[in-house]
């Protein structure tokens, strides 16, 4: 039995496949197997797939006709056989010593049940965006899973039988499938080890650009609606998966706002306006200008933070943003600030890339501006 089963659904991704399996196999860790899931590829994947396996035994291929991504990763737990479960895109790929440094993370610590590690979060030449080191404490994570989802699917490590009592991957589910699977795990009061350092890494790609922000919320909707309800999926007892009180109606106005977000990074103003009077009337949402910094997220440009990316966020965007903002029922001065809170953080390492020192007392100019201002809750329809 295999120490390491990494779990690759694939579907048309041969660009990045050969990629992801070669630093599998460039691990410093040998015991391991890699199941390839061709989820109904029309490209060349297959033949990747299929020309490391005849040279690796660790390699397995499952063929299967295009079920989506939750189906797949399903596919590939069934045909597991290894103590520790990671689940890959065929984009992502591991860091050099991954693989034994969480072998000797996993003997040290034989309490937990999950391992999750910071991941670096790379473009379609390899080239780091950002290093996304991992702050959060280790333990129980019950709460970090309700506010969002804690990291991306190939940071996490889990061990078989933590796998097995949580249940499906939920194919119901286009989107934030993942997320609905985290909060499971920590439904059942599964302790997290984290690992601050990246040894994983993430790809954003321009596929990102074309998700489909709508139905990412329909069904982020659906994840959040179940938080604080009891979990018939969940096949382990534990006294974390009841009943519980959670704000569905503040979870659901920050994926709105996020999903906005991205809708008016598309270009598209006019569906976003839409959108947004139509679930604000629905929810009576009344709204503050430093909510929309919920605007600037992993769907976005939060983790953009090269002194060319900033410059080039802060040159393109803010027209499209303030487009939006004049089309709604705000004031005058609302829409100019919530405008402003989108991009305070890139405006913030704007000027430390520009003015070094100088650029750090012009943020505390702007903290101070910001504390001073003063809205009453506005309807957004």
């Amino acid at each position: 039995m295999p120490f390491f089963s990494i779990i690759i659904p694939c579907y048309n991704q041969a660009q990045w496949l050969k990629h992801s399996i070669q630093e599998i196999i460039n691990q410093d860790f040998g015991d391991w197997e890699a199941i390839i899931v061709n989820d109904g590829s029309t490209d060349e994947s297959a033949q990747i797939a299929e020309s490391f396996a005849l040279k690796d035994h660790r390699i397995k291929i499952i063929f299967q006709e295009n079920m989506g991504l939750s189906a797949a990763r399903n596919t590939g737990i069934r045909a597991a056989t290894g103590a520790w479960l990671n689940f890959h895109d065929a984009d992502d790929y591991l860091l050099p010593g991954c693989l034994s440094n969480l072998y000797r993370e996993i003997q040290q610590h034989p309490e937990f049940e999950l391992f999750q590690t910071g991941h670096e979060l790379v473009d379609e030449q390899n080239n780091i965006i950002h290093s996304g080191w991992l702050i959060q404490p280790s333990g129980t994570f019950l709460k970090n899973a309700f506010v969002g989802n804690p990291g991306p699917p190939l940071s996490f490590f889990i061990s078989a039988g933590a796998t097995a009592d949580t249940g499906d991957f939920d194919t119901s589910l286009k989107s934030a499938e993942d997320w609905d699977f985290w909060i499971r795990v920590a439904k059942m009061g599964v302790s997290r080890l984290t690992v601050r350092e990246p040894w994983v890494a993430y790809r954003y790609n321009s596929n990102s650009m074309s998700r489909k922000p709508w139905t990412m919320y329909e069904n982020t909707v659906k994840v959040i609606e179940r938080i604080p309800s009891f979990d018939k999926r969940i096949k382990r007892k534990s006294n974390w998966n009841e009943e519980q009180p959670f704000d569905v109606k503040e979870a659901v106005k920050i994926r709105l706002i996020q999903c906005l977000g991205l809708n008016i990074m598309q270009g598209n103003i006019q569906e976003a306006l839409e959108k947004f009077r139509q679930e604000s009337r629905y929810y009576q949402f009344l709204f503050e200008p430093h909510e929309f910094r919920h605007m600037n997220s992993f769907m976005t440009f939060k983790n953009w933070y090269r002194p060319q990316d900033v410059e080039d966020i802060l040159k393109k965007y803010p027209p499209l943003y303030a487009q939006f903002f004049t089309q709604t029922y705000f004031s005058e001065s609302f829409q100019k600030v919530s405008n402003d809170y989108v991009f305070e953080f890139h405006q913030k390492n704007q000027n430390r890339y520009r003015w070094g020192f100088v650029g750090k007392w012009k943020n505390r100019q702007i903290d101070n501006k910001m504390k001073r201002l003063h809205f009453q809750p506005e309807k957004g329809c």
